[in-house]
């Protein structure tokens, strides 16, 4: 489950497994294993994705989110982009 959760943030911010590595120091084969579903994700890497994305903790580790915490998802996240880039083009 928690696997689902990192490909989904993966997907969801469009990033490639050497944008992670650079982003989290960990070898992007070891992403890249995860995105293929044929490695788990283990302590390092959450450890590493929570500090670079603290906003998503809770819910990698949960499935759930809590907006008034700071706490969302990556598809939360993606739409707040994609409305602040919609309102800037109305506004400009």
């Amino acid at each position: 489950m928690i696997r689902d959760r990192v490909i989904e943030l993966f997907d969801c911010l469009d990033l490639s497994s050497k944008e992670m590595e650079a982003r989290t120091g960990i070898d992007r084969y070891k992403w890249g294993n995860i995105r293929g579903k044929k490695q788990k994700v283990n302590e390092d890497h959450l450890d590493a994705l929570t500090k670079e994305f603290p906003q998503f903790a809770y819910w990698l580790m949960t499935g759930e989110t809590m907006p008034e915490q700071g706490q969302i998802s990556p598809k939360e996240e993606l739409a707040r982009r994609t409305n602040a880039l919609g309102h800037g083009e109305a506004s400009g």
